[in-house]
């Protein structure tokens, strides 16, 4: 579903990359490094990315045997303006095949990291994606290989696409969240097949921001505005993050800006999933925390523990002018779409296995549905069991109509939603995209072990 996109499908495809036109400097993200761009032209962005073995120091003093992307985790920022041609010169330096998944990017099957349509990259191989970002917003890159230990081990990155007119902040910082389980060593804890993270999928020990279990210690002039775009790349951990001495208001969700900002006092984000912050840094305090609170066995037993994961002093004061943002206007909801049922499960024949309808799936399996692309359709989620599932769409965007069979106050295009136990979610989307796609459920345990599927849209007649 677009949302009034600064260039449409074809515009961008046409025009958009390979015209060499002048272009403003983007804004500066602040956070993980971004890509060196090896191309002049303004409208391409061409960049160079290795998978590879390596240490990476999670934890302070303490180097763990990871998996990075061009020597670190997480990867290097991918950086362009809605509308830009990207391409990506990709080597497999790993003992084992891979793919690149854009998570959130519309973009042409092909280039998605299906390995049902793109043969996985083999050890020693290379691989050129090349794509143009149709959509501004925050989106994210991970395996879609061996996902459970590949992402666990630190492959994913984010992905910036700015606006064709961004607002303008007094800084931008991109925050990826994790968290990893390490062992008395420092070393990456052995993967188990069963038990509990077999039903809820893995959970670490350690938080992670930007790749390090230390807060990220900040500093800002009193005053500011701020946009801080956060990525859960974690396999399991819903994080409920709250802010201290800053006021905050989400600006942006999975498919980009939002029509109307809403200020939380929590926000639950489940894995796979983004969100844009306006953060305006004027507390007495000087301080400004985000905090993630966690589960903790503490000595009155279990509690929710908030933990900071960045720190923030003011230095200095300015005075920032408010952003403007773009008008945002949702697509209407579709007066009589197709109506479709998802359903999440499980069962126990001959060990556990997690089903979509009932059945279970595996690579290269027959799409199970088929599509019309811009066919408005209309789909309940249920989930039968009791885990949480993060259920995510490849290349496309939807709505949330309702939840718990209430009309939902979830403003914005998605493509990543959190079903709780027995909790059943209705989503709405156009499929505007054609091609073979992927869904599943975002923790690697439940998708790789059943709950995964795929349908085809195909061109509109």
């Amino acid at each position: 579903m677009d949302a009034a996109p600064e260039v449409s499908a074809d515009a961008a495809t046409d025009q958009g990359a390979d015209t060499a036109v002048d272009a403003p400097l983007l804004p500066g993200l602040e956070g993980p490094p971004t890509f060196e761009d090896r191309n002049p032209d303004p409208r391409v962005v061409e960049v160079d990315l290795v998978a590879s073995a390596g240490d990476a120091e999670l934890v302070a003093g303490r180097m763990t045997r990871s998996l990075l992307y061009n020597n670190r985790t997480p990867g290097p920022t991918l950086h362009a303006r809605v509308g830009d041609r990207v391409r990506v010169h990709f080597r497999n330096d790993l003992q084992e095949p891979t793919t690149i998944h854009w998570h959130g990017l519309r973009i042409p099957a092909e280039m998605d990291g299906n390995p049902m349509v793109q043969p996985p990259v083999m050890p020693g191989g290379t691989f050129d994606y090349e794509f143009v970002v149709r959509d501004p917003g925050t989106f994210w890159y991970h395996p879609h290989v061996n996902t459970i230990e590949q992402l666990d081990r630190g492959l994913y990155g984010a992905i910036v696409v700015h606006e064709a007119e961004p607002p303008r902040f007094t800084a931008e910082r991109v925050f990826v969240l994790d968290d990893v389980r390490l062992d008395a060593r420092g070393a990456i804890a052995p993967f188990a097949s069963g038990g509990h993270d077999a039903v809820h999928g893995r959970a670490g020990n350690y938080l992670l921001t930007n790749g390090a279990a230390a807060r990220a210690s900040l500093t800002a002039p009193r005053g500011s505005i701020e946009r801080w775009r956060i990525v859960n790349a974690a396999g399991s951990r819903v994080l409920t993050l709250s802010l201290q001495g800053a006021s905050w208001r989400v600006v942006g969700t999975d498919g980009g800006l939002l029509p109307t900002a809403w200020e939380p006092s929590r926000l639950q984000v489940a894995p796979g999933q983004r969100f844009d912050l306006e953060v305006t840094l004027n507390d007495a305090s000087g301080v400004t925390e985000l905090l993630a609170h966690v589960l903790t066995q503490t000595d009155a037993g279990v509690q929710t523990v908030p933990r900071a994961l960045v720190e923030l002093r003011y230095e200095g004061d300015t005075t920032a002018t408010p952003p403007v943002y773009p008008t945002v206007t949702l697509p209407p909801r579709a007066e009589s779409p197709m109506l479709q049922t998802i359903r999440l499960g499980a069962n126990t024949d001959g060990g556990l296995a997690f089903t979509i309808n009932g059945r279970v799936h595996h690579e290269h399996a027959a799409p199970m549905e088929r599509y019309v692309q811009g066919e408005p359709v209309r789909f309940t989620i249920i989930n039968e069991i009791g885990p949480e599932h993060p259920f995510h769409l490849h290349g496309q965007f939807f709505q949330i109509v309702s939840r718990g069979g209430r009309d939902a106050d979830e403003l914005g295009l998605k493509d990543t939603v959190q079903l709780g136990p027995m909790e059943r979610v209705v989503i709405e989307t156009r499929f505007e995209n054609p091609g073979r796609w992927m869904y599943h459920c975002h923790i690697p345990e439940h998708a790789e072990h059943g709950m995964m599927a795929e349908l085809e849209v195909t061109p509109a007649p």
